[in-house]
């Protein structure tokens, strides 16, 4: 009896080992087309980080005309004194979401100069709650410029990194998920190309482009299709799957 209790119980520590084994790594890599990616999360700046304080002055940059109005049915275009009052109400109020918790700071260096970029929302609470997304690059000067931006309406949660950074074997530039569009930064263009880039482009300009041997072009070529099997893998590697209630 002792025998066969203790075969069984070697047999239950097998079981819960494997299972164990096979929990632990599962999901930090994603392969596509023989290419791997992973989370580029944790980038450490060369320059000192400023305060949230200082990164603020930066959202007047935004440009809030697109934002819905209190009344969505409100289709009158924003004067230029309703712009600056929301810019200016953005630089007040600061990185905070519509809960009134500090907005998570994500750093990264997404062009490749050696200068940080960051990333971060900001929203503002009430029954119609508008979160807005940025994303900033780092210039050599000390400055940040807005490069990229979208906004939710009324969603219920925010977004902790609107922009998630992606490590693509073999690429020196990380891919950027926005959603399940994806985009690279072009350092000759000083532009990004995204998956939209590649839809609204004409069969020659594709032809043209991969002629000329533009990475960013095969790559995107390559992952766009798996956009969306890619953002559920991304939010998925992240706290609350990369969304905080309020």
């Amino acid at each position: 009896m002792k025998i066969l209790n203790l075969q069984i119980l070697c047999f239950i520590s097998t079981i819960a080992a494997c299972v164990l084994a096979n929990s632990q790594p599962t999901g930090k890599t994603l392969e596509i087309d023989g290419r791997k990616l992973t989370l580029e999360m944790h980038t450490k700046c060369p320059q000192p980080q400023p305060s949230r304080k200082e990164l603020a002055k930066y959202l007047a940059q935004y440009d809030p005309s697109g934002d819905p109005r209190l009344d969505i049915r409100d289709e009158t275009p924003w004067s230029r004194e309703e712009i600056k009052e929301t810019q200016d109400w953005l630089v007040e109020n600061g990185f905070y979401y519509p809960n009134g918790k500090k907005s998570v700071i994500t750093w990264m260096d997404f062009d490749g100069d050696g200068i940080c970029d960051f990333t971060a929302s900001a929203g503002i609470g009430g029954m119609r709650s508008i979160d807005r997304m940025f994303l900033f690059r780092g210039l050599s000067n000390g400055q940040y410029q807005l490069v990229d931006s979208y906004h939710t309406y009324m969603e219920g949660s925010s977004i902790l990194v609107p922009y998630i950074p992606i490590k693509v074997s073999g690429e020196k530039l990380p891919v950027l998920a926005k959603g399940q569009i994806l985009m690279q930064w072009q350092n000759d263009g000083q532009q990004f190309i995204t998956c939209e880039t590649l839809s609204s482009a004409t069969l020659s300009e594709k032809q043209q482009q991969l002629e000329k041997n533009e990475k960013s072009w095969k790559l995107l070529t390559t992952l766009c299709p798996y956009g969306q099997k890619i953002a559920d893998w991304t939010v998925n590697q992240l706290p609350n799957k990369n969304k905080m209630p309020y």
